[in-house]
């Protein structure tokens, strides 16, 4: 092996070396930004859930000033009109 050959092997092998040095620094970047995205996931996830229940929470209570005068006049001063007339709800 002549001494050209070597130093080519020895930069290609110092070469590798770097490549899979930036992989594995990349690799621990891309797993961190990942359990971000999850946590952030998580977090919208919840909200969704929050409100579908408010939406619910309203729907009920707006059943419920039907017969109940307080309740529809709790509703009325934060908002929420409530019709005298139930909506029908949809046959399964």
């Amino acid at each position: 092996m002549t001494r050209s050959e070597f130093s080519l092997l020895l930069a290609l092998g110092v070469l590798c070396l770097c490549l899979s040095l930036v992989t594995i620094v990349f690799a621990s970047q891309n797993r961190k930004l990942q359990e971000n995205v999850q946590a952030q996931q998580a977090i919208i996830n919840k909200g969704s859930l929050s409100q579908q229940l408010g939406a619910n929470l309203v729907r009920e209570m707006g059943a419920v000033a039907q017969n109940d005068e307080k309740m529809r006049a709790l509703l009325q001063e934060n908002g929420y009109g409530v019709s005298s007339n139930p909506a029908a709800s949809p046959a399964p």
